[in-house]
């Protein structure tokens, strides 16, 4: 994705969820409401969150060969780290004191109030949610945006329900159980949604440590390095792969037969064919091919 696009995404995300922010903050005050309020938090955390993202993209788009001759795919994982360890921080406070308002007699709303809100949040971020989903498709960047919008979408259908119940109950004899629901709900959301936080730290926290790629990514460049190893009749093959943001590093060690004795142009050639048989990723390659008659001790790749 062109980094101009990018950008002008995430300051169109950092828009939508200060006016979201504002809107949960003030409301949830006004009608005393847990949930409302917690709603209004996250979009405030996840304009604080885009606002880093924003500045890490426009770090990464300028070229410093001298310092990151590797360039700086790096910071995509250490952004989202950053990104959803403060989500992360967010539900556990909030859970936190939905349970201390869940044994101390709940909490009194207007379960009205709160289904207007709930129904105004979901329509709004679902459409945030759609428009990122719709163009940024293959920038890590803007899928942990489009994430936080459909977190907060799925988050506000949930509370739309949770309201509807209580309002419903506030009409019958169950009126005595209506001022639990506001921090039951909370419970609920946030337990359900500390799943992708940290599902997501710990994918990019693989990709800081320099661990290996996820199995489907490995299992296709590894059908291309094969079909290159037995279409030339190499003894063996090593292959190291290891994905930072939006860049994928391959390294292959060709073990040729000690009679082949492959010439520059040769050896360039196979390096232009694997090339062109990774075009299919959705990541960019960086790929360094040697060739060598030693059997190198490591592990392999088969």
């Amino acid at each position: 994705m062109n980094e101009n696009t990018a950008q002008k995404m995430i300051m169109a995300s950092i828009a939508g969820a200060l006016a979201f922010a504002a809107l949960g903050i003030i409301w949830g005050l006004y009608a005393d409401s847990q949930m409302i309020q917690f709603d209004g938090y996250y979009s405030f955390i996840s304009v604080l969150l885009s606002m880093i993202s924003m500045m890490a993209l426009r770090f990464i788009s300028k070229e410093d060969p001298e310092r990151f001759p590797f360039g700086k795919e790096s910071f995509i994982p250490l952004t989202i780290v950053i990104k959803y360890f403060g989500i992360l921080v967010l539900i556990l406070i909030s859970l936190v004191q939905a349970f201390i308002a869940l044994f101390s007699g709940g909490n009194a709303m207007s379960m009205g109030s709160g289904v207007l809100y709930a129904l105004i949040s979901a329509v709004g971020c679902y459409a945030a949610y759609a428009y990122f989903k719709s163009r940024g498709q293959g920038d890590a960047l803007i899928t942990a945006e489009m994430n936080q919008w459909r977190m907060d979408a799925l988050l506000s259908i949930g509370v739309l329900a949770g309201f509807l119940i209580g309002w419903l109950m506030s009409l019958t004899f169950m009126e005595p159980i209506v001022p639990f629901i506001d921090p039951v709900m909370v419970i609920l959301v946030a337990g359900y949604f500390i799943k992708v936080p940290l599902s997501e730290l710990y994918a990019s926290l693989r990709e800081l440590l320099e661990m290996a790629p996820e199995r489907p990514i490995a299992e296709a460049v590894e059908t291309q390095v094969l079909h290159i190893r037995k279409f030339h009749g190499f003894q063996d093959h090593a292959l190291r792969l290891q994905k930072m943001g939006t860049k994928l590093y391959i390294e292959v060690d060709f073990i040729v037969p000690i009679e082949d004795d492959l010439t520059i142009y040769e050896q360039d050639r196979i390096r232009q064919d694997l090339k062109q048989r990774l075009q299919s990723l959705t990541l960019d390659p960086w790929t360094t091919v040697v060739f060598t008659h030693e059997r190198q001790q490591q592990q392999k790749s088969r």
